[in-house]
């Protein structure tokens, strides 16, 4: 019994250090400057959409939006599509064949950033691709293709062998394969992988600050123009913050039953 009770009561601690930033930053966002910067702490306030207003009159972070939008989704396609045709590739392989090129894909997959985005950033300026979207969708593409190699290979290992056996005495080629019995039996974990390199796209800083300019910068990079010289404008970064999680948070919840489980399989399998 008291095992019990320490258990939830770690869990509810857990639960509200994790979940408390969120709730301030999403409070703030409603609250005058006077109110969210009140001592003692306001808890009851007249909600305010001022904030709201500043950051959609600020034209740079709604470009920044439809940035992080197009590439998000384009590169996570992409990486979805090579992941895709290579995880069937390995999943075929002899486990000893296999083995080598699996820790292959993970050493790419925690590699950082750094390694890479370097020699692109001068690749870029040498022959003027800076600034350009498709570079920024092939970069993170690049990126993501090791982890949707690693989580879909783990649902392709789930498909029984006799599918693929079956087809090929009917006299199906390998791509009819993949394309006809592998990506619907899969469309879940593929849907979750893609969902994923969403999420993490959507998300990186790093990457986008070193290859994006004016015309291609992300949210992560433009959310920083709230950071200004005369000092830090809380209630419209606390706004732009909001905005920027709820598309995640939605998907999330959405896909979250797919999510966990290729999260799951991936740390078993991995």
């Amino acid at each position: 019994m008291t095992r019990r009770a320490l258990f939830y009561v770690g869990l509810a601690l857990l639960l509200l250090a994790v979940l408390f930033p969120l709730y301030w930053v999403v409070v703030t966002s409603f609250k005058t400057t006077r109110d969210a910067f009140a001592i003692p702490p306001v808890w009851l306030f007249s909600p305010t959409l001022e904030n709201y207003r500043t950051v959609f009159a600020n034209r740079g972070f709604l470009n920044a939006f439809a940035n992080s939008f197009i590439v998000s989704i384009l590169s996570s396609a992409l990486a979805v599509a090579v992941g895709s045709v290579a995880a069937y590739g390995l999943a075929q392989q002899p486990a000893e064949l296999r083995r080598a090129r699996e820790k292959f894909i993970l050493s790419l997959r925690i590699a950082p950033a750094l390694l890479f985005v370097i020699p692109m950033y001068y690749l870029a300026t040498r022959i003027g691709a800076l600034n350009k979207h498709w570079l920024l969708i092939a970069a993170y593409a690049f990126v993501n293709v090791p982890f949707a190699i690693s989580l879909l290979l783990t649902f392709f290992d789930d498909i029984p062998k006799e599918l693929r056996d079956a087809a090929r005495v009917d006299g199906a080629r390998e791509f009819s394969i993949f394309w006809h019995v592998y990506l619907p039996a899969a469309r879940g974990g593929i849907i979750a992988t893609l969902i994923l390199c969403v999420l993490f796209t959507w998300n990186e800083f790093f990457v986008a600050l070193v290859l994006t300019g004016r015309d291609t910068q992300t949210l992560p990079v433009s959310i920083t123009s709230f950071l200004t010289f005369q000092g830090i404008q809380w209630g419209a970064l606390t706004a732009a913050a909001t905005l920027i999680m709820l598309p995640m948070i939605v998907l999330g919840v959405l896909v979250q039953g797919q999510v966990v489980r290729g999260m799951t399989l991936g740390s078993v399998k991995g």
